[in-house]
């Protein structure tokens, strides 16, 4: 039993993020994948919604890296508060996240659908990231934490994972030559 216990824990400790607990960047690829294949098979949406931390790195030089690992703790703690079942939080790297939105299981309320709006979407996770609090940072804050990213949607935007990927990061780019606290998302939204 403890013999399986530590291969069980080794497994898990190789798909997260030591620092977070979100999913790490093996994870997403696999998670991704295997969502697409489901999402393609019962014909339904998914979206990768890929972001970073406008400014992140003043508030590690500012306030050092403990505070900017508490910022990153608080973020995977934001999202998961938010986000259903069965979607995806992961740490891409240094202050990248991707958030897969694959919940393909029963609705949870009469009404209730796959976000299909930039205005939800929005309001659910930036209004959340922008009322963090983080103690460590103290009263000398430079203000709100702020998010841009990007979005891809299966169909619309692509078939595959690296093509869903690809258009994502583009505009996650696109977002952040547009300024601070933005999202770029296609076609595929509304």
């Amino acid at each position: 039993l403890a013999v399986r216990d530590m291969i069980s824990t080794l497994r898990e400790d190789a798909w997260r993020d030591h620092l977070t607990g979100a999913w790490n960047r093996r994870a997403f690829e696999q998670i991704l994948n295997t969502s697409l294949e489901q999402a393609q098979s019962m014909r339904r949406e998914l979206t990768v919604f890929v972001f970073d931390i406008d400014g992140f790195k003043p508030f590690n030089d500012r306030f050092g890296h403990e505070a900017g690992d508490a910022i990153l703790r608080a973020m995977v703690y934001v999202l998961s508060a938010v986000i259903r079942e069965d979607d995806h939080v992961c740490r891409l790297g240094g202050d990248e996240f991707a958030v897969v939105f694959s919940d393909l299981t029963e609705l949870r309320t009469p009404g209730s659908r796959h976000p299909d709006t930039v205005e939800g979407l929005a309001t659910r996770i930036q209004q959340r990231i922008n009322e963090l609090h983080i103690p460590e940072l103290g009263v000398d804050a430079p203000g709100q934490l702020t998010i841009s990213g990007g979005l891809a949607t299966f169909p619309w935007d692509g078939d595959d994972p690296t093509a869903l990927l690809r258009i994502a990061d583009q505009r996650a780019l696109q977002s952040k030559r547009r300024g601070k606290n933005c999202l770029t998302i296609g076609p595929g939204q509304k």
